[in-house]
């Protein structure tokens, strides 16, 4: 007995003016099982101008083909299984962080908490904690703010609508492992890396600071994603986190990946607070408002939402880039910037289904590279409160006495650097217009 499946097949092809011959993507999606196999590189005949078409190809499978494609791919939770016990092993010959501290420091990094139930409780908590901050996300984008979503329009997009079993189980898995990363983030904001004298705030430890771990994190994380999606690497471990083709739901999205990318993602972000903690110095303030922009910049990028929120860092990055990277697996590697990608030639611009351009394609480069002056002037006020709060921490719940005047020269930069980046967009749209 034989079963009919049908694929949509997708072609978006665009003719370079003088060659002879051009690759089209093709992104194949099966709309069974809404699972995304990635993209296939063609070779056609030049056309005259940009071009679309949508046609239905259908394919004869065997019941027991169809019935084996239903099924997740055992690579990626048998090298889940050999990492959990490669760790648990490793960490049952490791000591404690400090002596007298009851788990090895790969549990409990900061040492601190040594009471099995005080561990379960947090553990606990941190999970309805991720979804209410979803929740408010996805409310603000929804019904305060109206934004438009990426994946509704005149064409119905393909995602994964209803997780199966083995999606549950590594969302389970990775509740545990982000436990660990916060953990381990916390032990080193806690560390001797991080200056927490309000007296001590500058620029250099603060709103450069803030700007370069980005772009660090970014640059170390590039290759790292790179790597994941080669052929031979990515059915064991990326595979899993590109079942979802056009992200919706946040960080259920987010989070529902192999657990060896929480693990590096983790790691290169604590690397990249330490390594600029040597160049620059690190303050608090900046190392704590840095994760948490991480943290919920990292969700926002699986939301549906198409927003213009992004970081002050050259060519800034929005949760379209990531939205597309979803489409078409090949691009858009950085997840906060786009520079690494245009340095490497693997960006690609934002093009909602149904439509034949890209929003982005009459926007002046120099306006894709520098960010908006709101970005720069909102990154200083959260600054500003996030130092605002270390201080009170520190005084027990007083009225801080340091804040305003440390805060004055850091707070003149970006105000020049606002000031600067308005300028230059305003003058590479009119030069546009003109």
């Amino acid at each position: 007995m034989r079963k009919r499946l049908y694929f949509w097949i997708f072609f978006d092809a665009r003719a370079a003016a003088g060659n002879a011959e051009f690759s089209v993507t093709v992104t194949v999606t099966d709309t069974v099982d809404l699972f995304w196999e990635g993209a296939h590189q063609l070779r056609c005949p030049p056309v005259a101008a940009s071009c679309r078409w949508f046609f239905r190809h259908r394919s004869n499978l065997s019941m027991q083909k169809a019935k084996s494609q239903s099924h997740v791919d055992p690579r990626g939770p048998i090298a889940a299984v050999i990492l959990g016990a490669v760790v648990i092993t490793y960490s049952s010959f490791s000591p404690p962080a400090k002596v007298g501290a009851a788990f090895p420091w790969t549990v409990n990094p900061t040492g601190l908490l040594n009471d099995l139930t005080t561990l379960l409780g947090l553990y606990a908590a941190t999970i309805p904690a991720k979804e209410l901050l979803n929740s408010v996300l996805k409310y603000v984008g929804d019904n305060i703010i109206g934004y438009v979503r990426m994946d509704e329009g005149d064409q119905k997009v393909p995602k994964l609508e209803v997780f199966e079993f083995h999606d549950l189980c590594y969302l389970a898995v990775n509740t545990l492992v982000e436990f660990v990363g916060m953990n381990h983030i916390g032990a080193f904001l806690f560390g001797k890396s991080v200056d927490y004298d309000p007296r001590n705030f500058n620029v250099f430890n603060g709103p450069l600071a803030f700007i370069a771990v980005f772009i660090l994190n970014d640059a170390i994380y590039y290759p790292f994603h790179l790597v994941a999606h080669r052929r031979i690497f990515y059915p064991y471990c990326h595979k899993q986190h590109h079942r979802q083709f056009v992200p919706f739901r946040g960080y259920a999205d987010a989070a529902n990946q192999h657990p060896l990318e929480q693990m590096y993602g983790f790691s290169i972000w604590i690397a990249s607070l330490w390594m600029i903690s040597k160049v620059t110095g690190l303050h608090a303030a900046t190392a704590w408002l840095g994760s948490f922009a991480w943290a919920i910049l990292n969700i926002c990028n699986h939301l549906p939402f198409d927003t213009r929120i992004h970081l002050p860092i050259p060519y800034p990055a929005f949760p379209q880039d990531h939205n597309t990277h979803h489409r078409f697996p090949n691009t858009n590697f950085a997840t906060l910037s786009t520079m690494t990608d245009r340095m490497f030639g693997t960006f690609r611009p934002y093009k909602a289904a149904g439509q034949s351009e890209s929003r982005t394609e009459d926007i002046p480069m120099l306006i894709e590279a520098v960010p908006s002056h709101w970005s720069v002037m909102g990154t200083g006020i959260l600054l500003f409160f996030s130092l605002l709060a270390i201080e009170v921490v520190q005084l027990g719940g007083a009225l801080p006495s340091t804040t305003m005047s440390t805060f004055v020269t850091s707070a003149s930069f970006l105000l020049t650097l606002s000031l600067l980046c308005w300028a230059l967009r305003k003058g590479a749209s009119q030069k546009k217009e003109a």
